[in-house]
């Protein structure tokens, strides 16, 4: 029977308490053939703490925190340089895993190229539990309303739109089909690292970019699948108070972005009335927080940065890809999910 390599990629940054029981836990995996990149965002003393403790995990030090989205990028160049590596496992370094959570994901995988056509996804969601109650669902992957708008999804009667990035397995295939190459200045200010690719968008920095990942795979046919014997714990927000002005400003800043980069122009247009609608809810509900300025300033970032994403739109939507009848099927009804009303 074959089973594929599969690189898991835990990108540091600050609380090495977290990392630690991360990578303690994947020690403990059953599944025979997996590697770890350890990607330090931190200062390169806790990369060498952690390789220290954990010696037998391949670590990259950034000179900088990259971001989330770049560095996994980096992490995903050094997986894929490896010729052996079949799929890709990212995974938030603020998780603890059940020791059969990868062999679990590995069993949605397509299977290989002489026996394909049937069952299998090139990008696989696990069931992930809140830590801290772990009866709890914290996600089951990502759903997309026809508002634009997206969430966790959180009941498996909901339509899986992609994985969430806080744990999300992804094919070779996939990633070196929907991968850009490098376009703008990496965010160390070092050029522009010609040759290289990106498969997060950098610009991103964090929040979203798995969503974007899953609308460029989802548009280039690529499906996703549900892996609910995957257990995953997700604590949530470590590294990044849950809510806070930063994650909110990029979060809606990053998802008008991702519209516009991804929605081909019959699209937008057929669902723009929901789109509209769903954005003012959201800027009442801040609105009545006393939170207001947050998501202006968010919309008035995506729109600025708007100039920057037209080649990455053009790239997108000039390829052949999947039609627009078949784009509104991976929608929910409505602006939000019924559990969040």
């Amino acid at each position: 029977m074959h089973q594929p390599h599969i690189a898991i990629i835990v990108l540091h940054y600050k609380n090495l308490s977290d990392t630690r029981a991360c990578l303690k836990s994947l020690g403990k995996i059953d599944y025979p053939k997996y590697s770890v990149v350890l990607v330090n965002n931190d200062a390169p003393e806790h990369g060498e703490a952690l390789k220290g403790e954990f010696p037998d995990v391949a670590l990259i030090q950034n000179d900088r925190n990259l971001g989330f989205a770049e560095g996994n990028n980096v992490g995903i160049r050094h997986a894929l340089a490896n010729d052996r590596t079949d799929a890709v496992l990212i995974l938030n370094n603020d998780t603890v895993v059940e020791p059969n959570f990868l062999s679990e994901m590995a069993k949605q995988l397509p299977p290989p190229v002489s026996r394909r056509g049937s069952g299998g996804g090139d990008m696989i969601a696990p069931r992930m539990m809140q830590h801290d109650d772990r009866n709890k669902v914290d996600n089951l992957g990502i759903v997309i309303m026809k508002s634009g708008l997206a969430f966790n999804r959180l009941n498996e009667k909901q339509k899986l739109f992609c994985p969430s990035a806080g744990c999300a397995l992804y094919t070779r295939k996939l990633l070196e089909r929907i991968a850009h190459e490098k376009q703008f200045p990496l965010p160390t200010g070092k050029g522009k690292g010609e040759g290289q690719q990106d498969y997060f968008d950098p610009q991103y920095f964090a929040y979203c970019e798995d969503l974007d990942l899953g609308f460029r795979a989802r548009r280039a046919g690529f499906e996703p699948a549900y892996a609910r014997g995957a257990i995953i714990y997700h604590k949530g927000s470590a590294s990044t108070a849950k809510l806070s002005d930063f994650a909110v400003y990029h979060t809606y800043r990053n998802l008008v972005w991702t519209l516009y980069k991804n929605y081909p122009m019959a699209l937008f247009t057929r669902n723009l009335f929901w789109i509209i609608l769903g954005w003012k809810l959201i800027f009442l509900g801040y609105l009545f927080k006393g939170r207001p300025l947050v998501i202006i300033r968010a919309i008035l970032g995506g729109l600025r940065g708007i100039k920057t994403m037209k080649q990455k739109r053009a790239e997108i939507q000039k390829t052949p890809q999947t039609d627009n009848r078949a784009m509104c099927s991976w929608f929910e009804p409505g602006l939000f999910p019924k559990n969040l009303l």
